[in-house]
C-alpha cells in the first residue's frame, strides 16, 4: 500500500536518510525563529536540515486533484572561523552530500510501493549556496525539489456537523 505524502512522512524520511547516511551526524527540521538567532546548540556538524514541504494545487482537473509539494533540505558545515579555504571545503563537502540524498531520493522513487515511487522527479532539484548564516556562520548548499503526487480531496461526513445538508 503506498503511503500518503504528508508532513509527517517527509520529516520521517528526512529524519531516516540522516540516520543513514554515514557522512552525516544529525538531523533537524527547521523552525522560522531559529533563522534569525543562533542554530540548535546540540548540533553535530555535517548536519541535514530538512524544511517544512509547500503545497500546490495547480496542476489538478475536476477528475483528479494533484499537490506539487516543494521539498528543501540544507546540508549544513562548520567552518573554521575565517578560513576561506575551509569554507571553500565544506561548501564543495555540502554540494557533494546534497547530491548524494538526491541520488537516494531518485533510487527509492523506483521502489514499487515507496511513498516517492513515481513521485519524485530529479529534473526539477536545485540547489543553492547558503551562508554564512546563524550566528555560529554555517555554510552549505540547500536543494529544493518537487514530489508530485495525487491528493485526494474526499469529503468525509463523520468531520462535519453538517452532514445531512452536505451528503445529499
Amino acid at each position: 500500500m503506498v503511503t500518503e505524502i504528508n508532513h509527517s512522512v517527509l520529516d520521517a524520511y528526512f529524519k531516516q536518510i540522516a540516520a543513514n547516511f554515514k557522512g552525516i551526524k544529525d538531523y533537524f527540521r527547521m523552525d522560522l525563529t531559529e533563522i534569525q538567532g543562533a542554530f540548535r546548540s546540540s548540533a553535530d556538524f555535517p548536519c541535514l536540515l530538512a524544511e517544512s514541504h509547500d503545497g500546490d494545487l495547480g496542476d489538478s482537473s475536476i477528475q483528479q486533484t494533484i499537490n506539487n509539494r516543494t521539498f528543501a533540505f540544507t546540508v549544513y558545515f562548520k567552518p573554521e572561523k575565517d578560513d576561506y579555504d575551509d569554507q571553500n571545503l565544506k561548501l564543495t563537502q555540502s554540494e557533494i552530500f546534497g547530491f548524494k540524498i538526491i541520488a537516494r531520493m531518485k533510487h527509492d522513487a523506483t521502489i514499487k510501493g515507496h511513498f516517492l515511487h513515481n513521485h519524485f522527479k530529479a529534473e526539477t532539484v536545485k540547489n543553492h549556496k547558503v551562508g554564512p548564516i546563524f550566528k555560529e556562520k554555517l555554510y552549505g548548499y540547500r536543494f529544493t525539489g518537487e514530489i508530485k503526487a495525487h491528493q485526494p480531496l474526499i469529503v468525509d461526513p463523520n468531520d462535519w456537523e453538517d452532514t445531512p445538508t452536505i451528503c445529499q
